[in-house]
């Protein structure tokens, strides 16, 4: 049986029912206006009591917003209007979030001065199409071009990037001009304002937990990232940085992702040489500084171990991998195990050990080694089963190689302190002599004796042990 909805008799609403709803709709929304606009005002206040020096932001119109199709989701330290229709979106709010009491902790920031601290942020899905946000109103007219995110004031543009990583990344290193702009009055010299913000968007989020600042160990943990590639591929083709180029890159550069590249290595290093690690963190008292005299007042901090820096920067350049241990890989003294004849004990876990011979270019050198130490590890099994340590000695193993020689296999080098320019003092090192137990070599050039183990700076943590290595001159 059919049956026919319009033979049933529907309610006629009268001229005021529909007059009284009419009106109910329109004080529906004008209390939601009211509300939105309130909620503004509160935010504005509690920005500006933070920090009055920063300008207030323009207003939004919500209903415009809504009407564009773009959502608004908000987290206590972040408002994220977007419109990318993915679920994992909400992710990027407790990354935020998350992010916040360490940005605290690295900057010596109160948490409870910041408390009340919250950016808006808006996530764009295609950076070839912005309508929506420019009739929105989220876009102003007067916002600069910029490459992938832009922090101004309390608000952040980002677009979308490929891969969940590294739009995680951007979100990260805008907030994290944010908290200098906001905590410490400034950015300081435009190298360490984008070096500072890729050394802590470098993270590692797992299990809803983030862990900024992470040492990243290969390039599959940071998908699409590619600081590591830029610097490798500048130093094979001759387009290397010294450290004096970086601190004078011009914020124009910023435009391409090579000046991210350079000045997040800049940061790295100086956050992890043993020679600056405890005067690094003292800069972010220089950042309300103008860029000229913010890098002056760097230089005379740095300065009395500036060459040696340009020569360990060159170093960590030309060996430069995903995980490199900065303190590991710099040039360290060398232990002597005797102090009447040549012994010296190499340590496994350091890279390039400079010792206090000096040899001049035509001399012949005999070095030779003794002793065991652990290389490397087996990874632990499914099974439960514990990992295995490599044991090596002066010959190296053959199970790995790095760079044409065996594992932990032990090279000699001569430093050449008084030569030009950094490159040039380091070359000896960065072409080394393969010595094993025991080998005979002419010196190429003059210089200052250097050993080590043939391992990667980015994998030294994992060895234990040291060499016991004798160096003669010989007639």
């Amino acid at each position: 049986m059919t049956i026919d909805f319009r033979s049933f008799p529907l309610p006629l609403l009268t001229a005021v029912q529909i007059g009284v709803f009419l009106v109910s709709i329109s004080l529906s929304a004008n209390n939601l206006l009211a509300q939105d606009f309130a909620e503004q005002k509160a935010w504005q206040a509690n920005m500006a009591a933070i920090n009055l020096k920063v300008p207030k932001s323009f207003k939004i119109d919500e209903k415009a917003v809504r009407a564009a199709g773009i959502a608004k989701q908000s987290g206590k330290h972040i408002v994220l209007y977007t419109d990318v229709r993915d679920a994992k979106v909400g992710e990027l709010i407790s990354v935020f979030d998350k992010a916040f009491p360490q940005w605290c902790q690295l900057f010596d920031v109160n948490p409870k001065r910041a408390d009340r601290w919250k950016m808006r942020v808006f996530l764009i899905a295609n950076s070839k199409n912005t309508q929506r946000f420019k009739k929105s109103g989220l876009i102003p007219d007067d916002l600069p071009e910029f490459l992938a995110g832009y922090q101004r004031g309390p608000d952040i543009w980002l677009y979308l990037q490929p891969g969940d990583y590294y739009t995680s990344h951007l979100l990260i290193h805008e907030g994290t001009h944010a908290m200098m702009q906001w905590f410490l009055d400034g950015h300081g010299a435009p190298w360490y304002s984008e070096g500072m913000a890729e050394l802590i968007g470098v993270h590692r989020w797992s299990d809803n937990t983030l862990k900024l600042n992470y040492r990243l160990q290969n390039r599959d943990e940071a998908p699409y990232w590619g600081r590591v590639k830029q610097i490798k591929d500048d130093w094979k083709t001759g387009q290397g940085m010294t450290l004096s180029d970086v601190l004078a890159i011009q914020p124009r550069a910023f435009l391409k992702v090579r000046a991210y590249s350079w000045s997040w290595a800049a940061c790295d290093f100086f956050s992890n040489h043993s020679r600056t690690k405890e005067l690094f963190p003292k800069v972010q008292k220089l950042t309300p500084l103008r860029p000229s005299v913010f890098n002056q007042k760097f230089r005379e901090l740095m300065e009395p171990h500036w060459n040696e820096l340009e020569r360990d920067w060159a170093l960590y350049i030309s060996e430069m991998e995903y995980g490199y241990a900065v303190e590991r890989g710099q040039i360290s003294p060398a232990k002597r195990s005797n102090d009447e004849t040549a012994r010296f004990s190499i340590q496994s876990d350091r890279s390039w050990q400079l010792t206090d011979i000096k040899f001049e270019k035509g001399d012949r050198i005999e070095i030779s080694s003794s002793g065991e130490f652990r290389v490397g590890q087996t990874e632990g099994s499914l099974d439960g089963s514990a990992p295995v340590a490599w044991p090596c000695q002066s010959n190296g193993i053959t199970i790995d190689y790095y760079r044409g020689h065996p594992l932990g296999m032990l090279h000699a080098g001569l430093l050449n302190a008084e030569d030009n320019t950094p490159k040039d003092q380091i070359a000896g090192l960065i072409n080394p002599v393969p010595i094993g137990v025991s080998s005979q070599f002419t010196a190429p050039h003059d210089g200052i004796l250097c050993l080590r183990i043939n391992e990667s700076p980015a994998s030294l943590d994992d060895n234990q042990g040291a060499l016991e290595v004798r160096v003669e001159k010989l007639e």
